[in-house]
């Protein structure tokens, strides 16, 4: 008797209490009086911890974007709800803006396998493996996806670009094409399209495209940059100057790159002042770039001042071959030397020297390579004449060079 009239107080009094309690927690939630609907539940799951109110905990985390926090409140309910769609979501959704892709990818998978039918959930999968670079799962879980529903312009556009990074450029096409057809107010989807086409066989899709573009966005300096590297790709030089310039009304700090294809375009456009006042900025930009002085040569050259040209031309050349590939000669000619193949290790070391005079130790190298193979010793005493000319009393080789020299001009003596 007495346990019966413990049920029934259970019953009439405690329950209604609980449900209460959600309800209020529900309606602080909506007004978004968070604090107090974090207590009120705090209370609950002293009492009766249950899955819902842990995800009702996270939730509100997530409002606050303290994701941490969501985090444990979603793992929580977990261990009372392991099959629980929403927390698994919201779990794999903290995880994501917390950077976490791969625990993120794991929590979707679980989800999305639960409920095979929730295409947002397998969109949301599939933009995790885009945040990772893994174009290819992100290809196939898009594809899955239009195969059920084409007509989700957000997710289309994601197969797109998947597509285009796994190299389906044609289908990437398509569906960016019907994307801007659906919703021509997408400005990165113009950018991606351009790119999806071929400058030297759809061209006329490019500048299509472009002219879309800018009709939606006026005077836009990405679309407007589009149009003129087209310009620029099929060498219609003096076009591509007129878009460049135009470009630059609208975009104040250029790439270094973009200034170096606009003062190319205005040199082949026969402005060859303008250029030259244009490879002059870039030079003050980055004094050692042989591609400016290579082209300030150019113009110099146009202009008819052969001698700074010349100047120039030859600035260009000297800094045009990197410290690296001398030095790789350097060693091949050392390697060759160990497998005493001696005339290859000279014209390697030779090389080297040729690339960086710089590297005056190559001569002695060649020196005592010349002495160890060849008969005639003239080789090696000019080389060792040579090298202590150009290193002075700072050669980390002169005393030994000059005995070689002393002992051979000895044995050339003897032998005449």
């Amino acid at each position: 008797m007495q346990i019966k009239k413990q049920l029934f107080f259970l019953v009439v009094f405690v329950y209604p209490f609980i449900g209460f309690s959600q309800k209020n927690i529900d309606l602080l939630i909506l007004n978004k009086k968070y604090d107090q609907a974090l207590t009120e539940i705090e209370k609950q799951i002293e009492t009766h911890p249950k899955a819902g109110l842990y995800l009702k905990q996270g939730m509100i985390y997530q409002n606050l974007q303290d994701y941490q926090q969501a985090l444990q409140a979603f793992t929580t309910g977990l261990q009372f709800a392991p099959d629980n769609i929403e927390l698994l979501s919201q779990a794999a959704e903290s995880f994501s803006i917390l950077g976490n892709n791969i625990d993120a990818i794991n929590f979707y998978t679980q989800a999305s396998d639960l409920a095979p039918e929730n295409l947002s959930m397998a969109a949301k999968l599939g933009r995790v493996y885009i945040n990772l670079k893994d174009y290819k799962a992100a290809y196939e879980v898009f594809s899955s996806i239009y195969e059920l529903d084409s007509t989700n312009v957000y997710w289309n556009k994601q197969l797109a670009y998947a597509a285009f990074r796994t190299f389906k450029r044609e289908q990437a096409s398509y569906l960016y094409e019907k994307v801007l057809e659906a919703n021509p107010r997408d400005h990165s989807s113009y950018s991606n399209l351009i790119h999806t086409y071929n400058w030297k066989k759809e061209g006329g899709k490019i500048l299509e495209t472009v002219d879309k573009g800018l009709a939606q966005f006026p005077n836009d300096p990405e679309l407007l940059y589009e149009r003129a590297m087209y310009m620029y790709k099929t060498k219609q030089y003096g076009l591509a100057m007129e878009n460049f310039d135009n470009f630059l009304k609208f975009e104040k700090d250029p790439a270094y790159e973009t200034m170096m294809n606009i003062a190319i375009s205005t040199y082949f456009a026969d402005y060859v002042e303008k250029a030259l006042e244009r490879f002059n900025k870039l030079m003050q930009l980055n004094p050692n770039d042989p591609l400016v002085m290579y082209y300030q040569s150019l113009c110099y050259k146009k202009m008819n001042d052969f001698e700074k040209s010349e100047e120039l031309m030859q600035w260009a050349i000297d800094a045009s071959t990197p410290n690296y590939v001398a030095e790789m000669y350097h060693h091949l000619g050392q390697i060759y030397g160990q497998q005493r193949k001696f005339s290859e290790s000279v014209i390697a070391l030779e090389k080297a020297h040729e690339l960086n005079p710089e590297k005056k130790e190559v001569l002695f190298e060649i020196a005592t390579t010349y002495e160890e193979f060849n008969s005639n010793k003239t080789l090696a005493l000019n080389y060792y004449r040579v090298y202590l000319e150009e290193v002075g009393d700072g050669g980390k080789n002169r005393i030994y060079a000059l005995d070689r020299i002393e002992k051979l001009k000895e044995d050339l003596f003897f032998e005449e």
